[in-house]
């Protein structure tokens, strides 16, 4: 299953990539989600195959505390981003004169920054 986490969102990413005609917003966004939940999966599930393949099952403070950060970060990032594709929906649905304005490029990068900001921050917490 980690595997095929890692190879379902790599492709993802790769087909919204090489296809022109995906770069639009809402794409921009999948790419974004597919990078967070990457990262997510790579901050925990690595540790939790050696825990169950091992008898010897401690962590470290540093080691619990890194993959909490990590962990936190990006659920938190996951959520965010699944808010703003939210949004973004609603704009193309309720304001669909409005949208390419009010979803420009600049926007939604902007958007997806403040998304993994915010990730961060609440991942310090």
């Amino acid at each position: 299953m980690y595997l095929f986490t890692l190879l379902g969102n790599l492709l993802i990413m790769a087909t919204v990539w090489s296809e022109r005609s995906l770069h639009t917003p809402m794409y921009l966004f999948l790419c974004a989600l597919s990078t967070s939940e990457i990262l997510f999966t790579v901050a925990i599930t690595p540790r939790m195959l050696v825990d169950m393949l091992s008898t010897h099952c401690t962590i470290t403070w540093t080691a619990c505390a890194s993959q909490m950060f990590f962990s936190f970060t990006f659920g938190f990032t996951h959520s965010f981003l699944l808010m703003i594709m939210g949004y973004d929906r609603y704009v193309a649905i309720c304001h669909p004169l409005r949208y390419n304005v009010l979803m420009s490029p600049r926007g939604c990068a902007r958007l997806v920054s403040w998304s993994w900001a915010g990730g961060s921050i609440m991942g310090m917490m």
